[in-house]
């Protein structure tokens, strides 16, 4: 097959896109389903980097009892930075700790203001490298030097914690099984619409392919057309969609006020950006060169019936 059947096929399909009106009904079904393929991906993305977020930071506070000296808690603090399974620890001071819960709630500062004592106790804020360093930090603590600087009772909390955390990853890898599948439903659903557009079309035209079939144009030749008309409905039906979606996250901060700075989402906003802003660019150019041969599968079985039937 050379060059020149192909651009005589290109331009015979653009010839026909523009003169038949049909195509704009397939085209917004096109763009429908692709529209939802994008958000699909995008929830998919969403929940990998849900599950990153869990697997990479396991934020811990241990309460410090009030009897424990400056010293011990300054060794309990040292010890903990050595440790290769965390990633920091800051010692906050209950004074610290009022100060900045009056600054998040301003609500709380007059309540506070009335009382003559500070009800909150010194902490130490831990961050772990990851989820599966709760074990060995549970070692640590579980150590009797630290009994009179935190209260053991944390420990069964800490646990709760860690399950806690390994029920979310098991709802994160549940909705990558789940986007996964209506995805790949996203694609069939595609394919059969590519199918009943061709058979449409070649329907339409059966005139046509059987004048060309009896001056001996061979499959190639008769399908390729239609496949050029699949492959530019569903180039743009996919770049439509991707403005689509970029309109949408453009958007999303305005919607959603908590993925914002300090926002309850803040952590799986952050966590998220760079893991969208890699896929979808790789994601949109794999669906451009993915379309031929999509719209080439769903030409095929939407034009065989009226290829049989012109060969008889």
């Amino acid at each position: 097959m050379n060059l020149t059947i192909l651009r005589r096929s290109f331009r015979r399909a653009l010839s026909t896109l523009w003169r038949e009106g049909e195509w704009r009904t397939s085209s917004g079904s096109l763009l429908g389903i692709c529209t939802l393929f994008q958000f699909l991906l995008l929830g998919l993305l969403v929940a990998v980097s849900l599950q990153s977020l869990l697997l990479s930071h396991s934020d811990l506070k241990l309460e410090i009892r009030s009897k424990a000296s400056r010293g011990e808690v300054q060794q309990f603090v040292s010890e903990i930075l050595t440790l290769p399974s965390v990633e920091r620890a800051v010692y906050i001071t209950r004074e610290q700790a009022l100060a900045r819960l009056k600054a998040e709630d301003p609500s709380l500062a007059a309540f506070f203001g009335k009382s003559q004592t500070n009800p909150l106790p010194d902490t130490v804020g831990v961050t772990l490298k990851s989820l599966g360093d709760y074990a060995a930090f549970s070692t640590f603590l579980s150590d009797t030097r630290w009994q009179q600087v935190i209260d053991p009772s944390l420990l069964p909390t800490m646990t709760r914690q860690e399950e806690r955390t390994h029920e979310l990853l098991r709802v994160a890898n549940g909705g990558q099984h789940l986007a996964a599948i209506l995805l790949l439903l996203a694609c069939a659903i595609l394919l059969s619409t590519i199918v009943e557009f061709t058979r449409r079309s070649a329907l339409s035209r059966s005139a046509e392919v059987l004048a060309e079939r009896l001056v001996g144009a061979d499959s190639a030749t008769l399908v390729l057309p239609f496949v050029w008309e699949a492959t530019l409905l569903l180039w743009g039906s996919i770049v439509m969609s991707a403005m689509v979606l970029s309109l949408f996250l453009l958007a999303l901060p305005t919607l959603v006020p908590e993925l914002g700075d300090g926002g309850a989402l803040d952590p799986l906003f952050t966590t998220a950006v760079p893991i969208v802003s890699f896929a979808l660019p790789v994601a949109l150019v794999l669906e451009l060169l993915c379309a031929p041969l999509l719209a080439a599968a769903g030409v095929w079985l939407g034009i065989r019936p009226s290829l049989k039937e012109a060969s008889l």
